[in-house]
């Protein structure tokens, strides 16, 4: 099932003024396919935004060469568009492993970008889906703009938009976060600023450990109890070296 929720980008996170149940419980079913399901809240789709989905659905596979968890998510994915959500975001967003279902929520602005191609946030989303087994945040959505921006290169992500200079330096706050298992601070969602480095500094992060080895050793770091540790018997690096050699001069 498809569940996306689209976020304002580059902004803060805004208080929801209408739950996710709520969302899902109104939503109204515009096209279903193979893969997942698209619903509309206050908010009109066209249904070809179906065939974008499973695009995404199909390109995720292959860039990761995973399959959806079905036990646990469901065997389709909800995605719903909506104008009541504000960043996007999967099921209980941060929260997702404690209650796994295939769901993602999209605002419209998000929608018009990924029927544009200009976009990839829904991409980012999808990823998590397939990746809901995690225990570093900051590998977590570093991968997931990782493989959003192989599909679409150069598009908007989350909080980042395309085009944007990359930021020139790096808050030691975000640099203390990378590749731990330490839970997403409140800034990351209600900061724009700080926001917006953290996802910078987190896809720099894995795009530099995936390229230094390859995507099965960053996946074994990726579902490791203890990723603080296990990264320097898998890549001969401590954690304070890698996220040096990754952001550098940013840091």
């Amino acid at each position: 099932t498809f569940v996306v929720c689209a976020a304002n980008t580059d902004a803060a996170v805004p208080r929801r003024a209408v739950s996710d149940e709520q969302i899902i419980a109104q939503g109204q079913l515009v096209s279903s396919g193979t893969y997942g399901e698209i619903y509309q809240h206050g908010v009109t789709i066209d249904p070809s935004f179906l065939k974008v989905m499973e695009s995404a659905y199909e390109a995720v596979q292959r860039v990761t060469g995973l399959k959806l968890d079905t036990a646990p998510l469901g065997s389709k994915v909800r995605v719903y568009v909506s104008d009541s959500v504000g960043p996007s975001h999967v099921w209980k967003g941060y929260q997702h492993p404690s209650d796994p279902k295939a769901i993602i929520f999209l605002n419209p602005r998000v929608y018009l970008g990924a029927m544009s191609g200009k976009n990839a946030t829904h991409i980012h989303e999808l990823t998590h889906l397939f990746t809901w087994r995690f225990n570093s945040h900051t590998l977590r959505e570093g991968f997931a703009d990782y493989v959003a921006l192989r599909i679409l290169p150069g598009a908007a992500v989350g909080p980042n938009p395309a085009g944007e200079p990359t930021p020139r330096k790096i808050p030691t706050e975000v640099l203390e976060h990378l590749g731990t298992t330490k839970p997403p601070p409140e800034w990351a969602s209600a900061d724009p600023v700080r926001r917006s480095a953290y996802y910078f500094a987190s896809y720099q992060f894995a795009k530099y450990l995936i390229e230094m080895r390859d995507l099965e050793t960053f996946m074994k770091l990726y579902v490791s109890e203890n990723p603080e540790m296990d990264i320097k018997s898998l890549y001969g690096l401590g954690r304070e070296e890698a996220v040096q050699a990754a952001l550098g001069t940013r840091s």
